[in-house]
């Protein structure tokens, strides 16, 4: 990032992401945070502020969260969004056993009536046996 220091020039939507990597790089080297993002700030021209709130709102885009802390609000939305993609999940599930059962239900009928026939048939075989 010190390449740049006017980040004006910096294609749009790239700030954030350069932000993130630099702060990253720095703390994997052993540097804590805040003196991380001084280190950014002070490379870029821009305030420790900003760089620390560019930092955690690029670490809350990583697929594991940038080792981040989500607010309470974030994590019932989370919870909420999860459940309800559950409870959709869970409910086409529950549908589909009912539809099965349904279909399992008719055929078992289908059969009753073919073995009650069949046995109708061979009751009247043996009335017809006995009159010999």
């Amino acid at each position: 990032m010190s390449d740049a220091p006017d980040d004006s020039k910096a294609p749009r939507g790239s700030i954030g992401p350069e932000t993130y990597a630099a702060v990253r790089k720095l703390i994997d080297a052993g540097m804590n945070k805040t003196e991380a993002f001084a280190r950014v700030a002070q490379e870029t021209g821009r305030s420790a502020a900003t760089v620390t709130t560019t930092y955690y709102r690029m670490a809350k885009r990583q697929p594991d969260g940038g080792g981040v802390r989500q607010s309470a609000k974030a994590a019932v939305r989370t919870t909420r969004t999860a459940a309800s993609g559950q409870t959709e999940r869970l409910t086409n599930e529950a549908r589909a056993a009912v539809e099965a059962l349904h279909e399992h239900v008719t055929a078992l009928e289908a059969q009753l009536e073919e073995l009650t026939r069949q046995s109708q048939e061979l009751q009247r075989i043996k009335q017809a046996l006995g009159r010999i």
